[in-house]
């Protein structure tokens, strides 16, 4: 069953920080955002950014993503490695059903190599932080 007492709600605070920089980092030309528009078909040009809204919901997301987590990692012993196996588990759960999606779509590899490695990279650095703390 899982624990919600156990929750330590600063390092969900803190992976929920962590994914959005990350966000930030991987979606900008530092690291993978000229691919990115040129496989959705956007140019730099046209990228709005996204409103006010935009960041609230994306922050949303990431802390609910955190928190179930962390919810998870109750179940375990709460170490580093549970943290990183059960963020690396729910990762490839995550990038096998958005697979799904890009299947259909008919978008590119490329394209869903740049999206699901994100969200992989993130819960298990989520799951790393959660155990750490």
């Amino acid at each position: 069953m899982v624990h919600l007492a156990d929750i330590n709600y600063w390092a969900v605070l803190a992976a929920t920080v962590m994914t959005m920089v990350l966000g930030f980092l991987w979606y900008s030309p530092v690291l993978f955002a000229k691919p990115w528009m040129k496989e959705i078909g956007l140019k730099a040009e046209n990228m709005s950014g996204g409103g006010a809204a935009t960041y609230v919901l994306t922050a949303l997301t990431a802390i609910i993503g955190t928190w179930v987590l962390a919810a998870l990692l109750t179940l375990t012993d709460g170490t580093v490695g549970s943290g990183v196996c059960v963020g690396l588990l729910v990762g490839v759960a995550i990038t096998v059903k958005i697979g799904m999606n890009y299947l259909f779509e008919g978008r590119s590899l490329k394209l869903f190599l740049i999206t699901v490695s994100y969200h992989l990279v993130t819960f298990v650095l989520a799951g790393l932080i959660l155990g750490a703390m």
